[in-house]
């Protein structure tokens, strides 16, 4: 087969320009280093979350072996300040993103010789530090989601919420929280308590007591740090943050006082490797249920009432849920339209959008969404078993 001298020069132009963008593009194939990097911290993040969604019994194995290393050193090098690093780490994050950008729109502008290689050098920054996040959350947090829940491991006989259970489960977290505010020693000044660096040792302390009870919320427990931008977080509608990359339990100092025990508590759960949230939940209401302090007591059944109420607003008609709620202390029904008028004022146009993602979060993890906030309703009925029976007897 022959070629014209056209069809000769074509090709030559054709390699030519073949060389030319191999040439271009030399300079990032030459960042094997990195590319070895992202690729190895990717695909041991995927054979993790693979392993721990097909494999039985790799995530349990895995949350009793391996992730208390991660406690331990972890939580301890970043329990030491009274800041939270993780919102620290997201500030300059954001800072150095914003610094990046600029630079690299001036010299775009000013047509810098420098500006393929700031710009390739941004790249592999990007791509090495989002490989690395990815691996440290599923070594901290990813795998964890699939773990025993709390309720397998305290042998509970959990069964799907009805309406008849949550009507009496309301009614008995009622009386439960009728008895705190009977007691002797209450007050109910402690209702609007400040002292957050005596809540936080409290928290620790309720859940070193409930880890005396099962073994797997035995141990060290890092000091709570409150996030300086709460009020950011309360136009978010988020009472509590878990950072699984410096183990920082976080929480809103913005909210009602008497909502800090419990949401410490909650935080405190996930540090322990409990990441889902019906899980960290059901725990944080044990921990405070179980603590000497008539503040915690109040600040978990009152958390475990909004619960069960929203459950039942969810199955019961508008006459049946007005018949239980006309039921409850006055007191509680005071509170409970003080949360929802608070609740108002800080919702903002950020609120739906941070409520997606969170749900489009726990749908990643394996999870049903928001949703499984509710499902903290089914361990509630099944921790209240007895008595719920007891009253069918009357």
């Amino acid at each position: 087969m022959k070629f014209d001298m056209i069809e000769i020069q074509y090709f030559r132009c054709i390699g030519r320009e073949v060389l030319s963008l191999l040439n271009k593009f030399s300079f990032i194939l030459s960042f094997k280093k990195t590319y070895y990097f992202t690729a190895a911290c990717l695909l041991i993040s995927l054979s993790l979350i693979l392993l721990s969604r097909n494999a039985d019994g790799f995530s349990q194995w895995y949350a009793v072996k391996i992730y208390p290393v991660f406690t331990y050193f972890i939580g301890r090098a970043f329990s030491a300040w009274n800041h939270s690093f993780f919102e620290v780490g997201i500030l300059i994050s954001l800072l150095l993103v914003c610094m990046m950008t600029i630079s690299g729109f001036w010299m775009f502008l000013r047509r810098s010789s420098f500006g393929k290689s700031y710009l390739f050098f941004s790249l592999r920054l990007v791509l090495c530090f989002t490989a690395g996040m990815v691996l440290i959350y599923s070594l901290t947090s990813a795998v964890n989601y699939q773990r025993d829940s709390i309720g397998t491991v305290l042998n509970l006989p959990v069964k799907d919420a009805t309406k008849e259970s949550l009507i009496k489960l309301s009614m008995l977290l009622a009386e439960d929280l009728t008895a705190v505010t009977n007691d002797p020693d209450w007050d109910y000044s402690i209702l609007t308590a400040e002292d957050t660096a005596y809540i936080e040792m409290q928290a620790r302390n309720t859940m070193k007591q409930l880890g005396k009870l099962e073994p797997s919320l035995a141990g060290y427990y890092p000091k709570p740090k409150p996030v300086y931008f709460s009020k950011s977080l309360s136009g978010l509608g988020i009472e509590g943050i878990f950072s699984p990359f410096t183990m920082e339990a976080n929480y809103n100092n913005d909210i009602t006082s008497f909502l800090i025990p419990y949401t410490i508590c909650h935080e405190l759960a996930h540090f322990k490797g409990y990441m889902k949230e019906d899980d960290a939940g059901f725990i944080a209401y044990l921990a405070c249920r179980n603590s000497p302090s008539l503040a915690f007591q109040y600040s978990g059944i009152f958390h475990a009432l909004t619960f069960s109420l929203n459950a039942l607003k969810t199955e019961a008609t508008v006459v049946e849920f007005n018949e239980v709620y006309q039921k409850l202390p006055e007191q509680v029904k005071v509170q409970l339209c003080y949360i929802k008028e608070q609740n108002m004022e800080n919702a903002s146009s950020f609120t739906s959008i941070a409520k997606s993602v969170n749900n489009v979060y726990l749908k990643a993890n394996a999870q049903p969404g928001t949703k499984s906030y509710g499902l903290i309703v089914d361990l509630l009925i099944a921790d209240h078993a007895d008595r719920i029976d007891e009253e069918n007897l009357l």
